[in-house]
């Protein structure tokens, strides 16, 4: 590094990975990215070194389409520090484009690392420890978020539904008796979202623990045939012991009852995290002047959350193993308040009122004049719909930024859940792209895009004072600049 250099600017990632793990980033990027360059950033030669601040990557950068150049320090350990050096001065833009192109690399690797990493979760007084679900129940799919899966369903049954009531010469009063069904089943979806699922946090039973265990080098497949019956016993083993003690749960404790099992383990192998859920959704419902939802956990290791219920009184907050796994607790309350933001404005009755609508005047109203047309106009309906959802959900990031006060953060967040949309199909790293594509899509949320860079730019300062007409403001005319060639 040029000794004129100074330190022009520093953030942080938080990561899931251990310090460990982190070591093997460098390798990683050697040989997963294309000649181990980085994406749209012109760079040197990558070199690891070690000193008195820890392990960290040295290399000289810029932006790919300039001349300037930068060094930067990537520390290797839990949270990543990265560090911009120059001898000309900050460059802001390019701070954020490294920092961005950084974390999404990272998430890559965390993906790679997951392959190879043992996990374990429980909740202090839960009969069982985490059953990881790929596959979510139906009743999830259809309750565990907004109204729009039952416009879906509305289309499914209602045909079937009138079909009845005319054999029985009932035909008028068909559409009514849907609408009851589904008020009902509006009004239950909290209970029916949660069926099967037997972790329930409350003010005395508040915490997850999850455990992350980084299988050695060249031992995975050991781990996957010979080892299975270990590990089985070295799992129960650990629920037996920090079920009622979660405050003794610690990478040196937990690595010796592998090793007892009969695992080559070490300390360093493990990463041991208590996550307060209780907590995080109660700070947040205070703040949005609310009570604390009934809080479900679900096995699935995708990272989401999910606000159901008709009335605030019955809502239901799902959370899911993957977002307390891929999240820190800031990121996670959130993710939390974008939620507790539908609930406050009543966002589900809103939606279930519209679909309401226009099921009552599509049967009695308007039927003769669609009937040759039902399909085309099913589908501008439902494309319709879910518009107005995107009113919906960027006024629910704008209020959890500004009422939680961290929009930043809450930017972060969406960019670790949806890293993969933002590289590969959006292509957040390109500025400049036409992405109408993006504002197309049967998808009540606006582009992941979209919405970062409108969090990102939030004045806490001068916040909007309608945020819904701001967010409707917002998304039109990110839908009209969206088509415009770079």
């Amino acid at each position: 590094m040029d000794p004129k250099a100074s330190l022009v600017h520093r953030s942080k990632i938080e990561t899931e990975l251990s310090n460990q793990q982190l070591l093997s980033f460098p390798r990683f990027v050697r040989e997963r990215m294309a000649f181990g360059q980085l994406p749209g950033i012109r760079m040197g030669a990558m070199e690891s070194y070690a000193s008195s601040k820890g392990h960290y990557l040295e290399f000289e950068a810029g932006p790919d389409r300039s001349e300037s150049r930068f060094t930067i320090r990537m520390y290797l350990e839990r949270p990543v520090v990265i560090e911009v050096w120059s001898t000309s001065g900050p460059t802001e833009e390019f701070a954020k484009q490294l920092h961005n192109v950084l974390m999404m690399t990272l998430q890559f690797f965390e993906d790679e690392a997951r392959k190879s990493t043992l996990y374990m979760a429980f909740m202090p007084g839960s009969p069982r420890t985490a059953e990881v679900r790929l596959r979510r129940p139906l009743s999830r799919v259809l309750f565990g978020g907004n109204m729009l899966n039952l416009f879906l369903l509305s289309i499914l049954i209602g045909f079937p539904i009138i079909l009845i009531f005319n054999s029985l010469g009932l035909a008028q009063y068909a559409p009514l008796f849907f609408l009851a069904l589904m008020l009902g089943m509006v009004l239950s979806a909290g209970r029916l979202s949660s069926l099967g699922n037997p972790w329930r946090v409350t003010k005395d039973s508040r915490e997850i623990v999850i455990i992350q265990h980084m299988v050695p080098e060249g031992e995975l497949e050991k781990y996957r045939t010979q080892y299975v019956d270990k590990v089985r016993e070295a799992k129960k083993k650990v629920f037996d012991t920090f079920a009622n003690a979660p405050g003794s749960a610690k990478p040196e404790t937990v690595s010796e009852i592998f090793a007892q099992a009969g695992l080559p383990t070490d300390k360093n192998d493990f990463v041991v995290r208590r996550i307060d859920v209780y907590g995080i959704v109660e700070r947040a419902s205070a703040k949005f002047g609310l009570a604390v939802p009934t809080i479900m956990i679900s096995q699935n290791p995708t990272p989401n959350a999910a606000a159901t219920g008709f009335t605030r009184r019955l809502a239901t907050m799902l959370i899911t193993i993957g977002l307390l796994v891929q999240l820190d607790e800031e990121e996670i309350e959130l993710v939390v308040g974008h939620e507790l933001s539908h609930l406050r404005s009543g966002d589900p009755i809103a939606l279930f009122l519209l679909i309401s609508a226009e099921y009552l005047g599509r049967v009695y109203l308007w039927w003769s004049y669609i009937a040759v047309l039902w399909l085309p106009y099913l589908i501008f309906i439902f494309w319709a719909i879910f518009f107005f959802g995107k009113f919906l959900e960027s006024r629910a990031d704008l209020e959890a930024g500004i009422i939680l006060g961290k929009p930043k953060v809450m930017a972060e967040s969406l960019k670790k859940i949806g890293y993969r949309r933002l590289v590969l199909e959006e292509r957040f790293l390109e500025p400049g792209v036409s992405r109408l594509g993006e504002w197309l899509r049967f998808d009540p949320h606006p582009p992941l895009y979209f919405r970062i860079q409108r969090l990102e730019s939030l004045d806490l300062a001068n916040p909007p004072k309608h945020p819904f007409l701001s967010s409707v403001r917002a998304v039109i005319r990110g839908m009209a600049q969206s088509g415009k060639a770079p």
